[in-house]
């Protein structure tokens, strides 16, 4: 958490200038090759990945929709930004070992390296080819294949999913969302139990987020993975904590901040320049990875809307000064809807969460499930297979 904002509360709020941001220097090119992924160039050229919203924003009109998909043999503007490395030299992609482990059991301080094609570039990679247009991915490194526990026996395993949450759940999307479909082909890898079709919940408006989960399920999803020492700081995460158990990552979120290009919070760098804003976030998200990064009341204004859309809607029309939501919801937003000029995003303040499923700690049959599902992550994994389906839903839901 910020520490700078604790100490923020005793202080006043200070004036932040108004004046809009011009279009930066450019201090170096890239022309992409096979392999290349933005978070891997900003990486290389500024020495932080996090920096590969900069690349993406200016060169958005070669890029498309979205930096998760990016054509080979353009060539990127490289804006000058800090400490500029380097421009001109290729890119390898760096390779990753993960490590065995004995148990795929997974709490707070310890999980397996599972992360998302869409934002690392040591894990499958979309590309995609100028002439002809292909789609090309990476094998990722192998993991152990584990064998998980048979008693007690599932007839069928429960599944209970969030709506409203594009593009990783909902009961109206195509194969009930992306995190639906991993989690459904993880179980049949496994050689699990017949799984049930999913359940879709509503989040809260009040109360415990796991209060809506029925009384006997198996697994439930998506849900970020919090931490556990600030428990005594937020009810859902002691709740979450104390009574359930998390799998192994099933992806990775990039938490991001947008803003308009005339707001006073435009030249934010860290959550402390966010002292006073008025901050809308959709009411299908879960909130304590906004306390994780000190970003609470009353140092923030959070404001809770039922959707994406109401949230840009107020921000256009100056009802809030931040939309906090994930980056690839918000790219499935503007794929839908487009994006308007005027909307910025602060790119230093993206924050990655691991995206996971629980289990309730005291429930045997959700405990065996949670193992079945952990195996099959593994085994798609080592297959290539996890791979393959990430890159084809996000291809067909971007594009």
């Amino acid at each position: 958490m910020n520490k700078q904002l604790f100490a923020a509360l005793g202080m006043a709020v200070t004036a932040i200038s108004t004046t809009p941001v011009l279009a930066q220097d450019i201090c170096g090119t890239h022309t992409t090759v096979k392999g290349d992924t933005l978070r891997e160039i900003a990486k290389h050229t500024y020495g932080n990945p996090k920096d590969y919203r900069y690349i993406f924003e200016e060169n958005r009109s070669n890029l498309g929709r979205t930096p998760h998909i990016i054509p080979i043999g353009v060539t990127l503007d490289l804006p000058c930004r800090g400490l500029f490395v380097q421009a001109s030299a290729p890119v390898e992609p760096e390779e990753k070992t993960v490590e065995p482990t004995a148990s795929l059991e997974t709490t707070s301080n310890e999980e397996p390296a599972i992360v998302d094609v869409a934002t690392d570039p040591t894990t499958p990679e979309v590309v995609v080819e100028v002439q002809p247009t292909t789609i090309v991915i990476t094998e990722p490194t192998p993991a152990p294949v584990l064998t998980p526990r048979t008693d007690p026996e599932i007839a069928e395993i429960t599944l209970v999913g969030f709506s409203d949450n594009l593009p990783y759940s909902d009961q109206n999307l195509l194969q009930g969302g992306l995190i639906t479909t991993l989690i459904e082909t993880a179980l049949l890898r496994s050689e699990a139990a017949k799984v049930e079709k999913p359940i879709f919940v509503t989040h809260p408006k009040s109360g415990l987020a796991t209060s809506v989960l029925p009384d006997s399920f198996h697994l439930s999803f998506p849900w970020l993975l919090p931490d556990c020492d600030l428990g005594e700081f937020d009810a859902d995460i002691r709740d979450l904590c104390e009574n359930f158990t998390f799998s192994a990552p099933i992806y990775e979120a990039q938490m991001a901040m947008f803003t308009v290009s005339d707001s006073p919070f435009l030249a934010a760098s860290e959550e402390v320049d966010l002292v006073g804003a008025r901050v809308c976030r959709p009411a299908a998200l879960h909130t304590y990875d906004l306390l994780e990064d000190g970003m609470i009341e009353p140092i923030i204004s959070l404001e809770t809307a039922t959707d994406l859309a109401t949230c840009f809607e107020d921000l256009q029309n100056d009802i809030v000064d931040i939309v906090s939501v994930n980056g690839l919801t918000a790219d499935v937003y503007f794929a839908d809807s487009g994006r308007s000029d005027s909307i910025v995003e602060l790119t230093a303040l993206s924050a990655i969460h691991t995206v996971h499923a629980i289990a309730a700690k005291g429930d045997p049959e959700g405990m065996t499930a949670m193992d079945y599902l952990n195996a099959g992550i593994w085994d798609m994994l080592a297959s290539g297979e996890w791979g393959a389906i990430a890159r084809d839903y996000l291809v067909n839901r971007l594009n």
